[in-house]
């Protein structure tokens, strides 16, 4: 793949295409990051971000190649991301275990000589707006891949045979686009097969998932998520390195979620400690909604400092709106 993009790279510079250049360059840059050569994706990053505009243009948006193109646009959305381990918050156990797969696979090479591979099967389960798309996000943040996002809406087809048709495109860009590519809801695409009220095509879905996984060598990281760990076909879990359980937080993971999101605004650490309590049983993604609330009350009110009470104001609201049971 390396002298593939290299040919591109002199064929575009020998004709003077600047677009192709840039593209190419990118490509490089992704497929160095794949190789866990950071270091050198970053730096080809910057040159290409310094590059100047030429033949007195104006400087045009670079597009981002990661961004599917032709038919897997439909079902796949696609991007670099910025978000890094310092953005979210995680146990212990867990965040060990993300720092593991990252230096693992940034390390292929070195594991490969020993005939070992670095793990990059990965099922993500737990309550929604535990962090699980967002650990993803992570991943690829800190990987320096894209974040490659299946769209189940447009997997699922109504023609029969169709969805595995897709599957089995999506599994074979994965050698081709190095990247960490994400099966949210899991649970659509590998429910148990023998359900009652599934029809045939759903357990040639499932059948044809488990023929791809098995059948997959490429150095992409593979995330799946659900919320429904228990409606998975049993055969799904042997297929996957590391099963991950991301739970609700407690009283310190929200006063540090608290702090995170609007320590820079004036929050203090006793008052996330106090205001943990108060929105204890949520999950994080509640609690961020509480906190770009507060933030909207703050910047409303002409204020560059936050107070403990926009916090508990926003906490209240979202309480009323959206959170009933937890009155």
């Amino acid at each position: 793949m390396k002298a593939d993009i290299l040919k591109l790279l002199l064929q575009s510079h020998a004709s003077g295409d600047e677009a192709s250049f840039r593209k190419a360059a990118l490509q490089l840059a992704a497929s160095e990051s794949s190789a866990g050569h950071l270091r050198v994706a970053d730096e080809i990053r910057e040159i290409v971000a310094r590059m100047p505009p030429t033949g007195g243009q104006r400087p045009r948006a670079v597009i981002d190649i990661a961004a599917p193109r032709g038919e897997l646009a439909d079902i796949l959305e696609g991007g670099h991301r910025d978000e890094r381990l310092r953005d979210i918050i995680l146990s212990g156990g867990v965040r060990d275990l993300l720092l593991r797969v990252i230096s693992e696979n940034r390390s292929r090479d070195r594991l490969e000589r020993f005939g070992v591979s670095p793990r990059r099967r990965l099922l993500f389960h737990g309550a929604p707006g535990c962090g699980k798309t967002l650990a993803a996000a992570v991943l690829a943040g800190e990987m320096g891949l894209p974040l490659m996002t299946v769209r189940f809406d447009a997997l699922f087809s109504r023609f029969l045979g169709a969805t595995a048709v897709q599957l089995r495109a999506i599994f074979a860009e994965m050698p081709r686009r190095p990247g960490v590519y994400l099966f949210d809801e899991f649970d659509s695409v590998a429910k148990a097969r023998g359900d009652a009220q599934d029809v045939g095509e759903m357990n040639r879905v499932v059948t044809a998932f488990l023929q791809l996984i098995d059948a997959d060598v490429s150095g992409s990281i593979l995330v799946a998520a659900t919320n429904h760990v228990e409606l998975l076909d049993r055969a799904v879990f042997r297929r996957f390195d590391a099963i991950v359980p991301f739970e609700k937080p407690n009283r310190a993971q929200l006063a540090e979620l608290l702090l995170l999101r609007v320590g820079n605004l004036g929050l203090t650490e006793d008052q996330a400690v106090e205001l943990a309590t108060e929105a204890e049983g949520w999950s994080f993604a509640d609690a961020a909604r509480a906190c770009d609330d507060a933030i909207r009350t703050m910047a409303l009110a002409d204020r560059v400092a936050i107070t403990q009470g926009d916090i508990v104001d926003a906490l209240e609201d979202l309480k009323k709106r959206e959170l009933p049971a937890r009155k």
